[in-house]
């Protein structure tokens, strides 16, 4: 099948059919490249006398609840926002989330305190594909800044696949941009292993390499992009930022006549260092095993950045030679065949919160000491510890208590002190639950797998109420 089409300044995007022919870089990129259409509303509730979702003055409704994830059936498999506030009580209904974005070429990514949200979406131009960049206040949901850049010479069929990157400490944003275009395209013929009857069909070769623009969040503008000589490459990359430097892991794309070399060592990955604004690498080094692609990365306290790999090792960076250094997580390296999403989130003390909840093993560890392990609380596994939403674990602000989903048998959730590993809450009624998070304000969201699928929880883990979204939930902001 292929994508909706993108949409044009003159002819709004809409939606198209689907028919047989989907890339394996298309599924890659997410439908990243297609029709985007950003309406960021009023909030208003549709159908209710235009009411409006107004969050009170009180601390625990303060801050919208965002939802990202794609459409029911039926629809563009294209990522959406979506927009709810929280329960007032048990008993109130809710007006539901109400649609803020559409058609968006990435995951939304907050800002290092939460209080910003980027949101890219790609559009085709006379001269080539306009990615727009828009920061979105997340108490508020207003535009607090917006802005784009064209990307001349891109054909109608490329994908982009663009990456926002918030730095630490400066206003000038990085977008990676994965530039993927059609190169030649054949006629082939596939035989059918049942009947022996032999079909042709069209096989279509594509090219990616990279580029970067540079966003300034104070006036709105874009500098770039700046294409980078790496083609061929994989779409896919890992990217992180600090005050003065973008550090981006991209790798290069074996060729058909690289099997001898595939066979016997695959390629590394580089490792390269951009100043903030330039195109230029500062330096440019290979990097240790495995390739990137959606692996937790962050930038430490210390300007260098850490990248977590295969489930158990921290790859700390230095953004001056582009060393690394690898340390095990001693407390995750045991074997299992169950897989499991594994998350890991900066805080405000300098230390780092790392979560595997197929281990059912959460800790603190402190950076500054190698990732020396400050303390560790172990849980029961989750019926689902793989899967979106990929939080299935949380730390409370003050680092006090760990909330994580229940275990197999009863489901629900479960809150563990985390200087003792003790159970001190739980709550059931026999459901299992996707994902958890926690907001500003303490309040706890759990995402279920049917409706309604969100399910709010205060932080003693009584209920608060739910509401419900047409969106399959993948993160939560």
């Amino acid at each position: 099948m292929r994508w909706p089409r993108r949409g044009t300044e003159a002819d709004p995007p809409r939606i198209d059919r689907y028919e047989p022919g989907l890339s394996r870089r298309e599924i890659l990129a997410g439908g990243v490249g297609v029709g985007a259409l950003l309406a960021l509303p009023d909030l208003r509730v549709s159908g209710r006398s235009g009411a409006r979702l107004v969050p009170s003055s009180s601390k625990a409704a303060s801050r919208f609840v965002f939802v990202y994830g794609t459409p029911a059936p039926g629809a563009a498999p294209s990522g959406s926002l979506a927009a709810a506030t929280y329960p007032v009580s048990r008993t109130a209904s809710s007006p539901g989330a109400v649609p803020v974005a559409s058609g968006l070429a990435a995951a939304p990514v907050s800002s290092p305190d939460q209080a910003l949200m980027a949101l890219a979406t790609v559009d085709t131009v006379a001269d080539g594909a306009k990615v727009t960049l828009t920061l979105l206040d997340s108490t508020s949901a207003a535009i607090a800044r917006q802005g784009s850049v064209t990307v001349t010479g891109v054909p109608n069929d490329a994908n982009i696949l663009v990456t926002p990157v918030f730095p630490t400490g400066s206003a000038i944003m990085p977008v990676v941009l994965a530039i993927t275009v059609p190169v030649a395209r054949r006629l082939v013929s596939k035989r059918d292993a049942r009947s022996g009857g032999v079909t042709a069909r069209w096989a279509t070769t594509w090219r990616s390499h990279h580029a970067l623009a540079y966003f300034d969040q104070d006036s709105g503008a874009f500098t770039g992009p700046f294409h980078l000589s790496d083609e061929p490459a994989l779409a896919l990359s890992t990217a992180v930022a600090n005050g003065s430097d973008l550090l981006l892991w991209t790798t290069r794309e074996p060729q058909p006549g690289d099997q001898a070399e595939i066979r016997a060592q695959a390629p590394l990955s580089r490792l390269s260092a951009f100043p903030l604004g330039s195109g230029t690498a500062r330096f440019s080094v290979q990097a240790p095993a495995p390739w990137p692609g959606g692996e937790p990365a962050l930038a430490l306290p210390s300007g260098d950045v850490a990248r977590l790999v295969r489930g158990r090792d921290v790859q700390v960076c230095s953004t001056q030679t582009g060393e690394v250094t690898e340390l095990s997580i001693a407390a995750f390296s045991r074997m299992r065949a169950k897989p499991s999403a594994v998350t890991m989130q900066a805080r405000a003390d300098g230390t780092v919160f790392m979560a595997k909840p197929g281990d059912g093993i959460a800790v603190i560890a402190d950076p500054a000491r190698s990732f020396d392990i400050k303390a560790q609380v172990e849980f029961p596994a989750p019926a689902s510890p793989l899967g979106a939403p990929w939080n299935k674990a949380v730390l409370s602000a003050e680092g006090e208590i760990l909330y994580a989903l229940g275990p197999v048998a009863t489901g629900g959730l479960s809150a563990y002190e985390v200087a003792s590993g003790r159970l001190t809450a739980a709550y059931s009624e026999g459901r299992h639950y996707a994902g958890l998070y926690q907001m500003p304000s303490g309040t706890l969201l759990a995402v279920r797998p049917e409706s309604p699928r969100l399910a709010f929880f205060s932080p003693s883990l009584t209920p608060l109420g739910t509401a419900d979204t047409s969106l399959y939930v993948s993160a939560v902001f």
